[in-house]
């Protein structure tokens, strides 16, 4: 099926859907979700308060939006750095180290936290679930995997696995740490405690 050319009004709302949302990003990162005011915004991106609202009908719908692309650019590295991976500690190193890069291209870790609550505030239970997202179908996929391989044990449904290890992953991002760095020795012990735990014994 051919896609239909995009229009210039198309395009236009596009670019400024794209200005809105990261200029409220960077408010977010310069004063906190709270201060952060949708006038300010808009005076920066040079939209009138209704283009905003038209977009993002509240602050936390910017949030899921980030959440969407950090999921996306999550799920595209996985399949890109996890398909070839043979070892459970292997893939949950590099697992660990896609998550921590990605949401640490967020800005700093209170606005992950902000991020994380708008989840649980909008999501509702259908849309938190392993297989509501791009990170949590690709994990679910290479968890699959292992197992069909012989390297992780079987024994445990693959999306329950999957949802175990993204709720660990992410249980470290909500955890009042002063910052990423204070995040990482801890998860490379949830790492080694895992790969004992998983891998499949023969």
């Amino acid at each position: 099926m051919t896609k239909a050319k995009k229009t210039t009004r198309d395009i236009q709302r596009e670019e400024t859907y794209q200005r809105v949302f990261n200029t409220a990003i960077e408010e977010f990162c310069r004063v906190g979700v709270e201060k952060a005011r949708i006038d300010t915004i808009c005076e920066v991106a040079g939209v009138a308060k209704g283009t905003f609202f038209f977009h993002f009908p509240t602050k936390d719908h910017v949030l899921l939006e980030r959440q969407r692309r950090i999921s996306e650019a999550m799920a595209a590295r996985m399949e890109a750095e996890l398909s070839s991976v043979r070892s459970v500690k292997g893939f949950l190193t590099r697992l660990a180290n896609i998550v921590l890069e990605e949401h640490e291209a967020v800005g700093n870790l209170e606005l992950v936290r902000k991020i994380t609550a708008a989840i649980v505030r909008k999501g509702g239970a259908a849309n938190l679930g392993i297989g509501a997202t791009s990170f949590g179908r690709t994990l679910t996929s290479q968890v699959e995997r292992l197992q069909k391989g012989g390297y992780l044990r079987s024994d445990i449904e693959a999306a329950q696995l999957a949802d175990c290890l993204r709720l660990s992953l992410f249980g470290f991002l909500v955890n009042p740490q002063p910052s990423f760095s204070h995040v990482r020795p801890t998860v490379g012990l949830l790492v080694d405690l895992l790969s004992t735990a998983l891998e499949r014994q023969p």
